[in-house]
């Protein structure tokens, strides 16, 4: 048995537009008003009156007037089509201000329909959207319900007394023959779900006998399966001017929420986030961040994004936050160690991307080999993370720390020094050739060590019959 829920947004063409809240906002086209938020409403403003009218009523107190924009509205929509693909994949939008949710494959999972309801409260609540919410065996029905008190009664109650109560007018939008039948004095649905279907069909047409068969249940659509966008984009409209960046926290934890959902529903993962913070006018900023690792957690883009937020002050007010995730990798389990302690500080790939972030992508790199006898040319320098490759380092004693260009040493009476210190040589020497085309390198290494016990990496140039110092040993 299917149950369905209707999610229903009134004031869906007002609060996808960028607004200065709490003020009172009225959303016009074609010069009358198309829809108001709460505030405006109470100053009496209504759906159907001209702009001067509106501004009369609103006297001295601010109005803001806004175009109907569909575009946002059908953003919006496919936004929130994302973030409800968490409760069922089985869902669509319904006449451009609602969705449509079939649920009854859920309640297992989130523990009863009470807490979907919550669920989907809360969400919307935090998105900045007013919602009324109706649950009900047919999602025809569940639309009706959500405009009277019958949403909120036990969905065990019986369909059709549910409905018995709401006026005929209400369905009008679906078919106008619920009009006609009003004015033949059938006010409430109750009274035409009671005549005959056979005289009603003959009276109101095939259409309209399908329609009342649709919002009984005695047919059953076809469940509509939603297919998410193949990449992730998600807003959030501040509603007020926003310059200092603690105040952008809600908006990046609801977000960041948002897209852990997206990535978990498709078993995805990624490696950077691109944040877009829009002011007034064509104020604009972009910043991406990016992690070593492609499962990095919800919490961990949320620390590393608010360590880029301090290397970039905005420059100007910012009003709306979006989200873009174009780059994304199937997922693949987390290789741990299964007797391994936890709380030991962070793992290696977590504290790349944590300097990297604060310091910048530059300041920090890896090293891989690469096929080049001089020392200097065996080891390049490379992004965090990047593959290594094939070419494995020679197996003679090596310093870790390599001079970015040799020193030249001290040497009186064949006896080396550095830093004031005598060096004795203790191993070696391995000579190392190349360079033939460019002139040509012929050196003798050594491990040195000096009168202190530290060890040094040195080396005779044997074409110029000269001591260098190359490395250092830990």
């Amino acid at each position: 048995m299917q149950l369905w829920l209707c999610l229903r947004l009134p004031e869906l063409a007002v609060q996808c537009l960028p607004q200065r809240r709490p003020l009172a906002v009225a959303v016009l086209e074609q010069q009358r008003v198309h829809a108001v938020n709460a505030a405006a409403s109470l100053l009496g403003i209504e759906v159907g009156m001209d702009p001067a009218t509106a501004r009369a009523l609103a006297g001295e107190q601010p109005l803001q007037l806004l175009a109907r924009d569909p575009g946002a509205e059908q953003q919006a929509l496919e936004d929130l089509s994302c973030w409800a693909y968490g409760v069922t994949p089985h869902l669509y939008s319904f006449r451009g201000d609602c969705l449509m949710l079939e649920v009854a494959g859920s309640l297992r999972l989130f523990g009863g329909l009470d807490a979907i309801l919550r669920y989907c409260r809360r969400g919307l609540a935090s998105r900045g959207f007013s919602t009324e919410i109706a649950a009900a065996q047919t999602p025809l029905a569940a639309w009706a319900l959500s405009h009277g008190s019958g949403g909120r009664s036990n969905v065990d109650t019986p369909l059709e007394e549910r409905l018995a109560e709401l006026p005929s007018s209400l369905l009008s939008p679906l078919d106008p023959q619920f009009s006609a039948l009003e004015r033949s004095g059938l006010h409430r649905l109750g009274d035409i779900l009671a005549l005959p279907a056979a005289a009603l069909g003959r009276r109101c047409g095939r259409d309209f006998s399908e329609l009342l068969q649709h919002l009984r249940g005695e047919r059953i659509e076809a469940v509509v399966h939603f297919e998410p966008p193949s990449c992730f984009q998600d807003s959030y409209p501040l509603g007020y001017p926003v310059r200092n960046q603690d105040e952008l926290g809600p908006a990046l934890e609801q977000l960041l929420e948002s897209l852990e959902n997206y990535l978990r529903q498709r078993q995805l993962h990624t490696r950077l986030l691109l944040w877009r913070f829009r002011g007034i006018g064509d104020y604009k900023e972009e910043l991406e961040v990016r992690a070593n690792s492609p499962g990095t957690t919800r919490a961990d883009w949320y620390r590393l994004t608010r360590l880029r937020l301090e290397r970039r002050p905005f420059r100007d007010e910012v009003e709306l936050v979006q989200l873009c995730v174009m780059q994304l990798e199937s997922a693949e389990p987390e290789n741990v160690d299964l007797f391994g302690a936890r709380g030991q500080g962070v793992s290696p790939a977590k504290l790349v991307d944590l300097l990297s972030n604060r310091l910048g992508s530059r300041a920090v790199s890896g090293l891989r080999c690469r096929d080049g006898h001089l020392p200097e040319d065996s080891y390049v320098s490379v992004a965090p993370g990047d593959a290594p490759s094939g070419v494995t380092p020679a197996a003679a004693q090596r310093p870790f720390w390599l001079l970015s260009s040799p020193e030249a040493l001290g040497s009186r009476e064949d006896q080396l020094s550095f830093w004031g210190s005598r060096l004795t040589l203790v191993y070696g020497p391995e000579r190392i050739e190349d360079g033939w085309w460019q002139g040509g390198t012929s050196r003798d290494y050594f491990v040195a060590r000096n009168e202190q016990g530290q060890r040094f990496w040195v080396y005779h140039e044997r074409r110029l019959r000269r001591w260098y110092l190359h490395g250092l040993f830990a």
